[in-house]
């Protein structure tokens, strides 16, 4: 009888240490996941649009642009320039985005400088220095000849997005379309080893 009483004992100590435990699990596991998600709220992912980045917004005035946003930019920074005013964003040692204004005191045109911040598509996200395969398989995207003084080169626009060839390695059939206005490059003039070297709200000239 003692043994029995003693086995029972036992038992109940195992079931109360296993009781214990598992309430540390669960506390542990509740922690993990309240750290995750702290995390990610610290961590807010941010992708430009046509008509913003974050709270940097198309039209807004200066004095509505906040001087710093946690984890897409720690500062801005005035870059002088003999057309328009720019201010750079810069993220750590990372110049991240740019933002101009043409003459009005608000945020005219947004052009991302490094691949941190991207943009969202419907086959998944693209940035400076994605395949530009991404770019021509978006759903209505269309070529835009721009010109420059004497000068010109296609872009692409997408969902009020302007999006150009990187312009390193180009082959030389999509070099020569490129830079012609009499016609815009097909998918037949690139090789597949171009990427993309320019992502904005607009052309920043």
């Amino acid at each position: 009888m003692k043994k029995l009483v003693m086995f029972a004992a036992a038992l109940a100590g195992l079931v109360a240490c296993g009781h214990k435990d598992s309430q540390k699990a669960d506390a542990a596991s509740d922690s993990l996941i309240e750290a995750q998600d702290s995390t990610e709220i610290a961590h807010e992912r941010y992708f430009l649009t046509k008509d913003s980045l974050g709270p940097v917004r198309i039209g807004a005035e200066w004095k509505d642009v906040p001087e710093m946003v946690e984890g897409l930019y720690t500062m801005r920074k005035e870059v002088k320039s003999p057309d328009c005013l720019e201010f750079m964003f810069v993220d750590g040692d990372r110049e991240s985005f740019a933002a101009y204004d043409f003459g009005e005191g608000k945020v005219d045109v947004i052009c991302l400088f490094d691949s941190v911040v991207g943009v969202q598509a419907p086959r998944g996200e693209f940035r400076l220095g994605s395949p530009f395969s991404k770019v021509l398989e978006l759903p209505g995207v269309k070529a835009e000849w721009c010109s420059m003084d004497d000068e010109g080169q296609w872009y692409w626009t997408w969902e009020g997005l302007w999006i150009g060839v990187g312009q390193d390695g180009l082959a030389p059939a999509l070099s020569a379309r490129l830079y012609n206005s009499a016609q815009a490059p097909t998918g037949k003039d690139f090789t597949g080893s171009e990427t993309i070297g320019f992502i904005g709200t607009g052309l920043p000239y």
